[in-house]
């Protein structure tokens, strides 16, 4: 410091500010000097994780000085140099950063200048970014110089002028403030939808927010207010790889866009994907806005024509010749969704056809689980009935990697066996076929369906109900845009 500052510094008895990082300091003195001080290493390195580092130069200015300490106008404040420092990101993916002011503390004896009488412009490459009063953009910690996003190898060159208001009052004197800048980052990963379905999930087996039973969802019961509205958790998957998660009761943000149809989530699978079943087309806005009706469908078709052998509950009879209702669902993907086969699972479609016999009847495990133990299961016991594409993950008999979905989802959505439930997502005010069979018996094969009520319940085979076709999408699936809601869809990519 020149001796003129010193003598004068000593002569009024005020205490100069020596740090060592990136510091501001305004003085306000009736007949002194007005400085703004910046110090710091040459370079500061705000966050390094894996390939993403950011860079802070603080050194590219030695500060700022003013003649005057006293309030000036909005011009003569913005003529000074201002103090200058560079963000770079120096690693290979994007990030989100936000510049912050924090305050620093005084020495004891000096007195805070209030926000309210200091002015700020910031530039960014030049450009003005904001030009106000400090008090207008929060308090400290939380106060936001500038917010934005910085691609790999980018680099920003900011400019920070800081001057007392003309307006300010003689509050002003013998008063103080001293600033840190802080940089937080954060790596820009695009959300994946497993990613956001998982984070809301609470366990299935106790109580939260809409489960007022201690010992977690009731299957018995259709889905509530008191009995599951929201994403839960398979309690049995918690401790693999890729929880089960499903989406039950009255929920309104399941929603996605994909391959220019809109569908619900259901659930995501043991390998991350991300279970779909059909709900019709977007509107002209691209809303997704299908609640009721034949537009949650694709048409309508008998499961089998056939019906009076046990082997027509098969979604292929004797795995040897394709269902009515596969042909159907075949040929619909076959016209429309053959271009984005690289973006789904080879998930296993269960047509459950394990049995058991009472009497003249065999009633299959889909129904004994829905309609007598309330017990949903998302295993395939018998390799037979695994429906896949390829025979690595199961029976290789299907031709497109697309089905229905099961009795036992419809269980876990909020649907219930010979129950009215016209709250659950999956209501549709239309009858629509599951994979699940039910029962045979007196030369009668039977299938479960959804009703027009939204209860489960099994009728003929060869009866003709709603398709909705269910798919898997892959595994790390990104969302491009949208929350989910019918009218900003999950969009992925």
């Amino acid at each position: 410091m020149e001796e003129r500052g010193k003598n004068w510094f000593q002569k009024h008895k005020m205490g100069v500010f020596v740090g060592v990082s990136a510091v501001l300091m305004l003085i306000g003195l009736s007949y002194a000097w007005l400085q703004l001080t910046l110090r710091g290493t040459k370079e500061l390195t705000i966050l390094t994780a894996g390939s993403l580092e950011l860079e802070l130069d603080d050194t590219m200015t030695g500060g700022i000085s003013f003649m005057e300490a006293v309030p000036v106008s909005d011009e003569d404040g913005l003529s000074q140099d201002g103090y200058t420092f560079t963000l770079e990101n120096k690693g290979n993916v994007t990030s989100d950063y936000t510049i912050y002011l924090d305050d620093l503390d005084l020495a004891e004896g000096q007195n805070r200048m209030s926000d309210s009488f200091i002015k700020y412009q910031l530039t960014k490459d030049g450009s003005e970014v904001d030009l106000q009063l400090l008090n207008a953009i929060g308090a400290s910690p939380n106060r936001v110089l500038e917010s934005g996003t910085i691609a790999p190898k980018a680099k920003y060159i900011y400019t920070l002028k800081m001057w007392i208001d003309e307006n300010a009052t003689n509050e002003v004197m013998e008063t103080m403030f001293k600033g840190q800048l802080r940089i937080e980052a954060m790596q820009n990963v695009p959300k994946t939808l497993y990613t956001e379905i998982a984070k809301n999930a609470v366990l299935d087996n106790q109580a939260s927010e809409f489960v007022t039973a201690s010992t977690g969802i009731d299957f018995g019961s259709i889905s509530s207010d008191t009995n599951g509205k929201g994403v839960y958790t398979f309690a049995s998957t918690k401790d693999e790889k890729y929880p089960v998660h499903y989406y039950r009761g009255a929920v309104t943000d399941n929603n996605v866009k994909f391959a220019n149809f809109c569908w619900k989530i259901v659930r995501t699978t043991e390998t991350g994907g991300v279970k779909l079943i059909y709900n019709g087309s977007p509107d002209a806005e691209g809303k997704c806005t299908n609640t009721t009706g034949e537009a949650t469908q694709i048409g309508t078709s008998a499961f089998n024509e056939t019906y009076n052998s046990i082997e027509s509950v098969g979604y292929m009879v004797n795995n040897t010749s394709d269902s009515t209702i596969k042909g159907v669902i075949d040929t619909w993907y076959r016209d429309n969704m053959t271009g984005y086969i690289s973006k789904l699972d080879d998930a296993v479609f269960c047509n459950d056809r394990g049995s058991r016999v009472d009497g003249n009847y065999a009633y299959f495990g889909s129904y004994d689980r829905a309609y007598t133990t309330h017990n949903p299961s998302l295993s395939c016991v018998n390799d037979a009935d695994k429906f896949t594409v390829n025979v690595s993950n199961g029976n290789g008999l299907l031709t497109y990697p697309v089905a229905l979905l099961t009795a036992d989802e419809i269980v876990l959505s909020g649907g219930k066996y010979g129950t009215v439930n016209s709250t659950y997502y999956l209501y549709t005010n239309e009858y629509w076929w599951t994979l699940s069979p039910s029962s045979f018996g007196n030369s009668s094969a039977h299938g479960l369906r959804v009703n027009s009520s939204g209860k489960l319940f099994n009728y003929g085979v060869n009866s003709s109900y709603g398709i909705r076709p269910a798919l898997v999408l892959a595994s790390g699936t990104k969302i491009t845009s949208g929350d989910g809601t019918s009218n900003h869809p999950f969009v992925v990519a």
